[in-house]
């Protein structure tokens, strides 16, 4: 097992990068020395004297600028990169000395010395040089129990094709699936129940394949004609049923809020400042269609990574591409981050640990300070994957500014326009650069109040002109978004693009921003060999690459990770059950060979997810019934052997739907967008008028629960009381809670009394039915089965007590009838039965 704590070596090489020294491995040469030394006698002392107080890491680095630091001072702050190293001209910092700059003007009431200027000039010019840290890159690996663990640990093996055991009982197979399965319960003694009766089977598969329950006539004739058919004659109709649901659009609107999982979806940045992410609904549109139109996986994985840089025959082809790469872009991120180095880099660190651990089921990303602790994967794989993504620009339409407010965090620069956009015929320019310079004024005027020689003069008339000048702001920043906004203009998407500059990053000393090691290559993760892995385009970014490596089919991972995916899916427990961690802390599958034989199935069928859907489910073993022996239960408690068909909670959607469906009130349409696509790029509150608005929405909404908006912080509460997906991180599998919420939430939230109400409508509204006959209707409608004989009595002496108390407590405007059915319906919807499948 792997140690603990970092090797010896691998600490050396943290101590070696964390020590503040100017020449280590390798001499500096010459010339550089020399702009070192100038920069250490005649810079660094002009820069503390003058800007630390407020541009450093101990300060509160006013308008999110850093000088301490020469990758601060690059990235800039607010208004951009402070330093352009060559040319003095464009550096901020040179017009803000020169007191040049309509608006900033440094230092504050002060003014370098032409001497001072010069020298920061001539600094600029030669470069910006700044002392490096040198340190040499291991040549080996750092922990020498990495090898070992490349070699043994099985995930990290090349992909082989297993032979198909043998099994006593070669009667009971359908599939080369149900031998594997068969063969390890042999192993063990051990015998599969009998297959589920056909109506639980249809409720199954229904619910698995669509997140919906089936419809009372799509029941009765399947069970119909089961019971009619012959064993030849039911393999064809498990077919043709399998084939109905995977052709329905509910089975993308299912299957897609699997990946939407994966992919931590969500509909604002969350974190410090709640900032909405009004265009992402289209890469929720997108993943729901990719599911639907059976994309193969690899072509799926290729576009949300590099969609940008694949080819396209059409408009339609790239605008959707562009769409696709809003993976990238949707995660958690704080935008109240102080500082633009750290903001870019905990971004990278967030989409690193997204596609490693959506597609490879890895947790790359705790090797940002230091080697994993337990996986084979050091530090120089970490920044060879970051290199990547920060040669990308993370097009999500916010920047981080700290302590910022109304539009200070929307960024209509980091959009990306869709379709043929009309171009700017230079006079939008020319007003932009006009709202600019009045916005300059505006922030001026309101530093001049705050900052002035008169600062300390309070009053009214002060406070007055202050709040004047900073809605003044507020009002020329708005007309400024208004024009440069290409979302005004025609259709934006949110994701990603190459940077203007592209190239290797280097390692971050302790995972710090602005601690600059070594350069490390751009590169992928050596924790496993993929033979003919592409070569990066010195050119790009390398995510175009990076795609192709993920989807190689000798990567051993991405398939796996995949078809353990689907098997959790449709068995509720994957053969792998850390879906999400396939590394040294992870679960070992439970059948290996399965997995392999999976994995490799789901290649050699074009990456065919439905193929692959409709193989597990056409298997035996999926077609088990629930039932639980003695002796099974106490050889394999957990059924990791798949000896039955494990009941299952619905998810939250699914219980939503499922009484949206049974009350009759479900609109199985798609809306346009998302109640949140109409938000302005401003901060939300939790507790403010757009939150009381999304809770009335998604109250009267009728839609599918998968086009619910998803605003992080703002859940709606029917989802988020039933264990939906943490939206901060990927979440292969979700919990399963039960708690005293629940129970309140059947019992007491309007949503559930809405749909009891529409449910008894709708059975009191069969005028032709009797009240037996209605309560039968009310079983088939929500537990998708007949009612027995004791039940309806049951159910008919509920109804005659409750109308008679109803009428002694005489409450004029009930109807006691009505209330009773009412109070029937809520029961049936919010029992045991309705929120499981077996």
């Amino acid at each position: 097992m792997p140690k603990s704590g970092l090797s010896f070596s691998c600490f050396a090489l943290a101590i070696l990068l964390a020590w503040p020294v100017v020449s280590g491995g390798q001499a500096a040469e010459p010339a550089e020395q020399s702009r070192i030394e100038f920069f250490e006698k005649q810079i660094r002392p002009v820069l503390a004297d003058n800007c630390y107080n407020c541009h450093s890491a101990n300060t509160n680095s006013k308008g999110g600028l850093r000088v301490d630091d020469r990758n601060g001072l690059i990235h800039g702050g607010d208004r951009g990169p402070a330093v352009v190293p060559g040319d003095p001209e464009k550096s901020l910092l040179i017009q803000a000395v020169r007191h040049a700059h309509a608006e900033v003007k440094m230092p504050p009431m002060k003014h370098l010395s032409d001497d001072q200027v010069a020298d920061l000039t001539q600094w600029i010019k030669d470069g910006a040089a700044w002392p490096k840290v040198h340190a040499e890159l291991p040549t080996s690996d750092p922990d020498p129990e990495y090898a070992g663990l490349r070699r043994e640990h099985w995930a990290w093996q090349p992909l082989r094709k297993p032979k198909t055991p043998n099994v006593n009982d070669a009667s009971w197979p359908r599939d080369d699936i149900d031998r594997f399965v068969l063969a390890a319960l042999e192993a063990k003694g051990l015998a599969p129940v009998p297959d589920a009766d056909p109506l639980t089977f249809i409720r199954r598969v229904t619910f698995d394949f669509t997140g919906l329950p089936p419809s009372t006539d799509e029941a009765e004739e399947f069970v119909a004609a089961w019971e009619a058919a012959d064993p030849d004659a039911r393999r064809l109709l498990l077919e043709k049923l399998v084939d109905r649901l995977l052709g329905s659009p509910a089975y993308g609107e299912r299957w897609g809020r699997h990946w939407l999982d994966v992919a931590r979806y969500g509909e604002s940045t969350g974190s410090a400042r709640n900032i909405p992410y009004p265009h992402a609904w289209r890469y929720r549109d997108y993943v729901i269609d990719a599911l639907n139109s059976d994309k193969p996986y690899d072509q799926f994985l290729r576009e949300q990574i590099a969609g940008d840089l694949l080819p396209a025959e059409s408009q339609r082809q790239r605008d959707e591409q562009l769409i696709a790469t809003g993976f990238l872009a949707l995660g958690v991120c704080d935008v109240n981050q102080r500082f633009k180095v750290r903001f870019v880099m905990d971004n990278i660190d967030e989409q690193i640990d997204t596609v490693t651990r959506a597609v490879l089921g890895l947790t790359v990303s705790c090797a940002r300070c230091h080697d994993h602790k337990f996986d084979p994967i050091p530090l120089t794989d970490y920044y060879a994957l970051a290199g990547i993504f920060h040669s990308s620009q993370r097009c999500a339409g916010v920047r981080n500014k700290m302590g910022g407010g109304g539009l200070d965090y929307y960024d209509t620069a980091m959009l990306l326009p869709l379709g043929s956009q009309e171009q700017d015929d230079g006079k939008i320019a020319e007003q932009v650069e006009q709202a600019k310079a009045e916005l300059a004024q505006a922030r001026a005027q309101v530093l001049t109040l705050q900052e002035g020689p008169d600062q300390n003069a309070g009053g009214p008339e002060r406070e007055k002109e202050l709040a004047a000048a900073r809605k003044q702001v507020a009002k020329v920043q708005s007309a400024l978004v208004a024009l440069a906004d290409p979302a005004a203009r025609g259709p934006v998407a949110l994701g990603v693009r190459d940077a203007s500059t592209v190239g290797d990053t280097e390692i971050r000393v302790r995972g710090e921003a602005e601690q600059l090691g070594p350069v490390v290559a751009r590169g992928f993760l050596t924790v496993f060999d993929v033979p003919g892995k592409p070569e990066i385009n010195p050119n790009q970014s390398g995510r175009l690459e990076l795609a192709e490596w993920l989807v190689s089919k000798h990567n051993p991972l991405t398939p796996r990770v995949m078809a353990n995916r689907v098997w959790q899916h449709l068995f509720g427990r994957g053969l792998v059950s850390t879906v999400d961690n396939f590394g040294v802390t992870g679960d070992a599958p439970s059948h290996p060979e399965l997995l392999d034989h999976l994995a490799i199935r789901f290649i050699e069928n074009g990456w065919s997810v439905k193929k692959l859907v409709r193989a597990v489910v056409l298997s035996r073993a999926y077609q088990l019934g629930s039932e639980a022996p003695a002796v099974n239960v106490a050889a394999d408690p957990g059924n990791r052997l798949v000896w039955r068909h494990s009941p299952r909670r619905l998810d939250a959607e699914e219980i939503r739907d499922a009484m949206l469906a049974a009350a009759g009130q479900l609109d199985l349409h798609r809306p346009e967008g998302s109640p949140a696509k109409d938000f302005k790029v401003v901060e939300l509150r939790n507790n403010g008028p757009e939150a009381e608005r999304l809770a009335a929405q998604c109250l009267a909404s009728k839609c599918r629960s998968v086009y619910l908006p998803l605003v992080r912080g703002l859940t709606p509460h029917a989802l988020g009381v039933f264990d939906f997906a943490e939206q901060g991180m990927v979440t292969g599998r979700r919990d399963t809670t039960t708690v005293a919420t629940q129970a309140l939430f059947l019992l007491n939230d309007p949503f559930v009394r809405q749909q009891s109400q529409a449910l008894t409508d709708r059975l009191i509204g069969q005028s032709d039915l009797d009240d037996a006959d209605r309560i039968a209707l009310a079983y088939r409608l929500a537990l998708c089965r007949p009612a027995t004989a004791a039940e309806i009595d049951r159910a008919k002496r509920y109804l005659a007590e409750y109308e008679a108390a109803a009428r002694e407590e005489g409450t004029p405007s009930a109807d006691p009838r009505a209330a009773a059915w009412a109070s029937l319906c809520q029961a049936i919807l919010a029992s045991a039965e309705f929120r499981y499948i077996r």
